[in-house]
């Protein structure tokens, strides 16, 4: 490569939506550092928006099914093979598998691959005989794919770090651990005399079983038992990828006797979460660290979630939320309960939390740490 030359950097992002909401600021930051950014995802080809911020759109095939995946991954060989990109980085496990083989089967040893590993999800959390056997079949692939000395994996908990290294999916050394995507704390911060009454009670997340979408409604039906009075609400849209996911109707069942309210998805996070007095969240998903964790952390508000994890990187009990074990509704309510009764407790909590998120989680931080794992050699 000449002086005049810029590295190539190629992303690879499961779905568009994913990659403007969690990944365009560390895109931004490589494009920044002097990185030309490829973007390789469904629909890349033909998004104008990345056009826009200076980078480069490639289209890949969805990767739903076997089918899809082996299509995916030799899709993303040819691609790599085409455009040499000095570093391919790919975003969550399903992804880090696909990238991680196609760059062996393009034979670009030169290549330095990074993939991030956020969250374990379905394959790792899901219960019953087909996960199971996923794990088993999928296993020496996933070796395969994060194995190598031109490797390096991020990590967004400790949990799955040492969970994969034990496993013997990665050597330690080749590992990073940063804890969560970022947020951005200009945007999401906190507003002064916002929230509603009676009080409000958030869930935001995606419409998946294990997020404890159920755990959410049996509480709050404790809670309105004990003639409490607070609204209690879900906001999050269907999602269609996840073998976990709830359906519309699902969604209307749960909610049909009024004490939950589902608002759909809702495009203005920052806007709703000033409304809510607290954020609760019980999950029991091998999240990374969710971000909407983040994102409630640097607007100031008190969450309630489970001792699981990358919920307990986001929240440490005590200082900026409370937690509680995973699938039991009545702690759930309980943890609620405590922190509505006690506004000075729930204040002081949202003012620690805002500050971890400027000291831990502000974006800006996440990008230089990814950056620098760019580096080696």
């Amino acid at each position: 490569m000449s002086a005049t030359e810029q590295a190539r950097i190629l992303y690879v992002i499961n779905h568009a939506d994913w990659f403007w909401s969690h990944r365009l600021p560390l895109a931004l930051g490589a494009r920044d550092a002097g990185y030309q950014v490829m973007v390789a995802m469904p629909g890349g080809a033909s998004d104008k928006r990345l056009r826009e911020m200076g980078f480069i759109g490639f289209d890949l095939p969805e990767a739903s099914g076997v089918l899809g995946v082996i299509k995916t991954i030799f899709a993303l060989r040819n691609l790599i093979a085409a455009q040499g990109p000095e570093i391919v980085h790919a975003i969550t496990l399903k992804y880090a598998f696909i990238a991680g083989l196609a760059v062996r089967l393009a034979g670009r040893w030169d290549v330095r691959a990074v993939h991030t590993v956020a969250g374990l999800g379905y394959l790792f959390s899901g219960e019953g005989f087909k996960p199971k056997v996923l794990r088993a079949l999928i296993g020496p692939f996933l070796k395969l794919a994060l194995g190598g000395k031109n490797m390096r994996v991020i990590f967004q908990n400790p949990d799955d770090l040492n969970l994969f290294v034990r496993r013997g999916f990665v050597k330690l050394e080749r590992t990073a651990l940063i804890r969560g995507s970022g947020v951005d704390t200009s945007v999401f911060t906190p507003r002064e005399g916002a929230e509603e009454a009676p009080p409000i009670v958030l869930m935001p997340t995606r419409l998946v079983r294990d997020k404890g979408i159920a755990v959410f409604v049996e509480a709050a039906a404790l809670l309105k038992a004990e003639g409490v009075d607070a609204r209690f609400q879900i906001a999050g849209g269907v999602s269609r990828s996840n073998p976990l996911a709830l359906t519309e109707a699902e969604m209307h069942d749960l909610c049909a006797d009024g004490t939950v309210e589902w608002l759909g998805r809702v495009e203005d996070m920052p806007g709703l979460l000033s409304l809510a007095t607290l954020v609760a969240y019980p999950s029991y998903y091998r999240e990374g660290v969710p971000k909407v964790l983040l994102e409630a952390t640097a607007m100031g508000k008190a969450i309630v979630t489970t001792d699981h994890p990358g919920c307990r990187e986001a929240v440490a009990d005590g200082v900026n939320g409370l937690l509680f074990p995973v699938r039991d509704a009545w702690a759930c309510a309980q943890a609620i309960l405590a922190l509505l009764d006690d506004p000075f407790r729930r204040a002081a909590m949202g003012r620690a939390g805002r500050a971890r998120a400027e000291a831990e989680f502000e974006a800006k931080l996440i990008v230089a740490q990814t950056l620098k794992v760019y580096e080696f050699k």
